[in-house]
This record gives C-alpha cells, structure tokens and sequence, in this order.
C-alpha cells in the first residue's frame, strides 16, 4: 500500500513504524520550503494504531510546530467527523438531537402549521439526510427518527395520533400528499451510495408496495383501496398553501376514515353509543354520514349538498361566458409598417386572445338542474 496518499490539497501520510512517520515528515517539509509554502500544523491531525487500540503518547510534529492528535481535538474530513473512538455512535446521537431540537425549534417558530410542515420537509430533512449517509447508521435508528417526524407532522397538519403512515405517504391512495419519507430516502440513499440493492432495483416502488400492503391488511383506514371508481388527488404545496388548516385536516381525514364519527368516538373510547343520532338506525360511520342515512335523505340534506356543488360549478362557467372574460384585445400599426414578435415579422393587425372560448361567442347556454336556475 502506497504511504502517501493525496487528494486535491490533502495529502494522508500512511506507515507501519513511527521512525517512518518522521522521515516522511521531515521530507516532506524540506520540498514545502523549497516551494516557499508553509504547512499549518493546526489544521493537521495524527492518529497512531497499537494492536487495534489508539495510542495516545505518540505525538508527530512538522515545521517545528506539534501535530494535534484526532483524540486531543477531533477533525472533520470530507463531511465526515473523526475522533478518538473511531466509532460513528457518537455523532448518530448527535443527529438524533439536531432532529429532537430542529422540530421543536420550527415549533416554537410563529408560522401557520402547514408552513411548519414545509420547513421540515424542505429544509429539516435535507440536512438529515447527509449524515444519515456517512455514517452507519441502524435501521431502527432512522424509523424512530421518523416516528417523531410523523407525530409532529400529524400534529401540524391537525391530524390523529392513529393515522397510519400510509395517509402521509402513498403514492397510490385516493389521497396522495408531497411528503417525503425519511426512511425511503434513507434506503434510497445508502442504494445511490454503494451502486447496488440485493433483490431490487427501486427501492421506492419496493417501500410504496409495502404500504399497499399495510393499508389492505387496515380494515378501516385501508377502505380507499376499495374505491375503483374514485380518481387519485394529488396535493401540491401550492393547493396547501391556499388551504385553511382545518380543511387540510378534514380532507385527510376523511379519505382515511378518521373523522369523530360516532362509531369512531366509540372506538376510541370517547362516546359510548355508536347509532347515528339523525336516524337512530344504523352505527354512524363515515359512508353512512355521506350516502346511507335514510332520514338525511328525507330531509333533503343529500339535495342540498348536491345543489351547492351543482351551483357552484355552473356559477364558475356562466361567469367565464360572458364577453369581458374573453379578454380580447386588438394591436393595429400604420400601413407599411412593421410589428416583430421574437424574431417573426408581422405585417397585419394583430389579434390576441386568451384561450377562453365561452367569452367569444353569445350562443352557449348553462343548463342546470337547481331550483330558480334560469338558462
């Protein structure tokens, strides 16, 4: 093995004798003089082996200034942190406390939830996720690194404590949210790192069929793998943003069945009677509120539901019919002259037009279903 080993401006001095060690040394600093250069011996550090134990007596010196040695005062080498016990124990545990003091700083920050929820994401997690892969770090370790990302992005977010991390981060549920899994990056991570993955190449289509699974194996809050008829949704940032808190709430919740139905409270040990209280039937759940109650039918509240939907979709397509919202406008130039759009020449008046097609023409009519809609 070569005794010198360089890499852009550092160079490793690696020997078997301590005698070898100062030759070099000594070498070494006469071509630096030579050179008119300098080494700096502070930024240097030495590190002596004795039957798989760290010496700590042997010191090394150059350009007549000591050395440091790595348990005297650790040193940071390509984003890897070294010291005397030549362990990565120590800075995994200090990657569990920058998680544990960064989520309860972005908690304590004056922010709206869902942006709290965006500062983890998008700043918190990418930190993380370097020395996730430098150093060895467990399994366990990162699943409970995730485990109190989960409970405080569950907390953000308005949501329960119950809900499975399938609702956070499916790709396929009827519900799909723009979260990332620290765990499946972390895989996904230490995969890109050493070029290889035994019995996979797709570490995150292997994660996302383990939450495919997971949510059929949930009776309750696996029911949207049921739903064939239903289209995905999928929510950006920019449909978060413009979301209040307890409607974001709402729509997870829903999609999961983990409203405070009564069937729900029931369970989870907050009521006691499960019968919805507007038929006093059937057990309130979720399917029953939304389609199955016989007196919310008979009492119009299906009706009413539907028309506001109903009215509000014809409302938007009348408004965009009339002519203002064609948004029309006209260029006209003098004859012989000339208009360039990049690099086209026109040579005769120019209409621009968006591309609403309602405004253009007089002859569309909204028909509709609602009482006192008049085409």
């Amino acid at each position: 093995m070569s005794q010198l080993k360089a890499y852009m401006d550092d160079t490793t001095i690696l020997t078997s004798k301590e005698a070898d060690t100062c030759k070099l040394l000594s070498i070494m600093d006469e071509m630096m003089v030579w050179s008119r250069m300098t080494f700096k011996p502070k930024k240097s550090r030495s590190l002596s082996l004795r039957k798989g134990k760290v010496h700590e007596d042997i010191c090394f010196s150059v350009s007549g200034q000591k050395i440091p040695t790595v348990s005297e005062e650790p040193i940071k080498s390509l984003g890897r942190w070294y010291d005397k016990t030549l362990k990565d124990s120590n800075q995994v545990k200090v990657t569990i406390k920058t998680v544990d003091e960064s989520l309860k700083t972005i908690g304590r920050c004056p922010l709206q939830s869902k942006y709290q929820v965006w500062c983890l994401q998008h700043m918190l997690i990418p930190i993380l996720l370097w020395p996730l892969l430098i150093y060895e770090v467990t399994m366990s370790t990162v699943e409970a690194i995730e485990a109190k990302i989960n409970r405080y992005t569950r907390k953000w977010l308005g949501l329960p404590p119950g809900l499975s991390n399938v609702a956070l981060y499916s790709k396929q549920s009827k519900l799909k949210l723009l979260l990332k899994s620290i765990a499946e990056e972390f895989k996904a991570g230490k995969v890109r790192f050493q070029m290889m993955l035994e019995n996979s190449n797709d570490t995150v289509s292997k994660e996302e069929s383990k939450r495919l699974v997971k949510a059929i194996q949930q009776s309750q809050q696996g029911q949207w793998t049921n739903w064939e008829e239903a289209m995905q949704r999928s929510i950006t940032w920019n449909d978060i943003w413009q979301m209040s808190p307890l409607r974001l709430s709402v729509l997870i919740r829903s999609t999961y069945d983990m409203l405070p139905s009564m069937t729900n409270l029931a369970k989870w040990k907050k009521g006691d009677d499960p019968t919805c209280p507007v038929c006093k039937e059937k057990p309130q759940t979720m399917e029953h509120v939304l389609s199955s109650c016989r007196m919310a039918l008979a009492n119009g509240r299906y009706t009413w539901r539907h028309n506001r939907v109903l009215e509000e979709l014809t409302t938007t397509i009348s408004n965009h019919m009339k002519p203002e919202a064609a948004n029309i406008s006209h260029k006209f130039f003098a004859e012989g002259g000339k208009m360039w759009i990049g690099s086209k020449r026109i040579t005769s008046p120019l209409l621009v037009q968006n591309q609403n097609i309602l405004g253009i023409n007089d002859d569309w009519i909204v028909a509709a279903d609602l009482p006192g809609w008049q085409t």
